[in-house]
């Protein structure tokens, strides 16, 4: 295995959902840790993916995830980043012409450092990235100014011939300008990481898919968005291995006082079938309908129009500036992991997968105690998360039961067991919160009563199951956390 054991401080930023249109943001210099241990001991050897008999699968065919020409390079690119650069390297490159890569970034010399905090470490190599950004610009800034590669030797004459084939005005002055230059982290040992964690759902996720027909390919979205990491949360709000936002997910899953089922990996893997499927009935193309997964379906069927094509390469190479930087690197991102999973023993060697986390689903028929859940798996609160995602902290703090018609899972093995004791225990009083109701008055906001409270915005909302805070009315009571 390759660089398993690497664990990074900062908090998680996606490697691409996060990202905003013409943003200088770039990938972080750290990653957090994949929730879930590595064991090894447990492990199984990696599986290529089976991708065939699927003939009959809704807007399958030959060449059905095959790269758009025009994307080789862009998809070269992800390729690289996926399987040969580390998550202790990085590339400094132009982002829109992704493939154009100026410098290598190194922070192996920062990390053997002995003398450094976590936090001093992640100090150094943002410094170090900050630093040859400077250099970077000021380089394409002096080769602005020159009309030919005349006397030219060493990185000014590779910068140069990276535009030879950029047909544009003023090419390198627009390169050095902000928004242009972009850092991205490797992510080799990541993916590998992401492959054994895999193992805990992958045949299940494809099972959904099959039952969808939907081709299985579009699970390994999940490499994009995640990779596989169950507690992944971007900065914009989207949470879970899918990374769904919330106001997508309330079409497809409960989020309440006491479970987010975005974070549930298999109830989100469902609802992203239903998403993917409704994507493709409306684009009829599975590169549109994919992209259509993170600029949303309905933008991308708008630029589908405006400019009379459905070619994806015509829109995100030719048409550029048309998506974000996320949207126009979406699919070839996902076509990139596609070709990494696949032959994952040529890129990575020896990879192993975990275990498959075989689990049964029960639904409440009444507020449950959280002690009750620790029951069925023996105690093993550890284990009880593992299994069980979506559940809310303040659930698992003994603040707040289980809601009546939510979903816990169980190994296979306790199901029947607590499915005969959930008939016989007694609905657990609801907690978790003052004892106070407030009745809405006239004029009154969510917001104000939480601040009037001290509590936070969210969590009164979650508590009382308000999707929307403008959606109240006068003389409704809130229960106040």
């Amino acid at each position: 295995m390759l660089g398993l054991g690497n664990r990074y401080f900062l908090v998680f930023l996606l490697l691409l959902a996060s990202l905003g249109s013409h943003s200088e943001e770039d990938t972080p210099v750290e990653l957090q840790e994949i929730y879930g241990e590595i064991d090894l001991s447990e492990a199984v050897d990696f599986r290529p993916p089976d991708y065939s008999g699927q003939e009959d699968r809704l807007g399958y065919g030959t060449g059905a995830f095959s790269v758009p020409t025009g994307m080789e390079p862009r998809v070269s690119f992800w390729l690289d980043i996926y399987t040969k650069y580390s998550t202790d390297q990085g590339l400094l490159h132009d982002s829109e012409y992704v493939h154009l890569v100026y410098e290598q970034v190194d922070f192996k010399e920062i990390m053997r450092r002995q003398d450094l905090s976590d936090r001093q470490k992640s100090r150094e190599r943002r410094k170090l990235v900050n630093a040859a950004k400077k250099e970077v610009r000021e380089r394409l800034e002096r080769l602005a100014r020159l009309k030919s590669s005349v006397g030219l030797s060493g990185k000014d004459l590779r910068y140069w011939y990276l535009f030879q084939n950029v047909d544009e005005k003023n090419k390198y002055l627009k390169a050095s300008r902000k928004g242009r230059l972009r850092f991205q982290l490797g992510q080799k040992n990541r993916f590998v990481e992401g492959i054994y964690h895999s193992g805990k759902y992958i045949q299940q996720m494809e099972d959904i898919f099959a039952k969808a027909n939907l081709p299985l390919e579009l699970t390994r979205l999940v490499y994009v968005e995640s990779s596989f990491n169950p507690k992944a949360r971007s900065k914009v709000g989207a949470s879970g291995m899918w990374q769904f936002m919330r106001r997508t997910a309330k079409s497809y899953m409960k989020l309440n006082a006491s479970v987010d089922e975005r974070n549930d990996p298999l109830k989100a893997t469902e609802s992203a079938a239903k998403m993917l499927a409704s994507n493709y009935k409306m684009l009829e193309s599975w590169p549109l309908a994919v992209t259509g997964y993170n600029h949303g379906a309905f933008g991308v069927r708008k630029l589908v129009k405006r400019f009379g094509t459905r070619d994806l390469a015509e829109l995100t190479e030719v048409r550029r500036g048309r998506f974000g930087f996320a949207s126009a690197n979406f699919y070839a991102s996902f076509l990139a992991a596609l070709e990494a999973e696949k032959n994952a023993l040529k890129y990575f060697g020896k990879v192993k997968m975990a275990p498959e986390l075989k689990s049964e689903k029960l639904v409440l028929t009444k507020n449950l105690d959280v002690k009750h859940l620790f029951k069925w798996f023996g105690g093993d609160k550890k284990r009880a998360k593992l299994f069980n995602m979506h559940v809310h902290d303040r659930v698992w703090k003994g603040s707040y039961p289980l809601n009546k018609k939510t979903f816990v899972r169980l190994p296979v093995d306790q199901f029947a067991a607590a499915s005969a004791e959930l008939k016989n225990l007694p609905a657990a009083k609801l907690s978790g919160f003052s004892g106070e109701i407030h009745r809405i008055q006239s004029g009154e906001t969510i917001s104000g009563i939480a601040r009037r409270y001290g509590v936070k915005q969210r969590t009164l909302m979650d508590m009382n199951n308000i999707s929307n805070p403008r959606r109240i009315r006068a003389g409704q009571k809130l229960m106040i956390p």
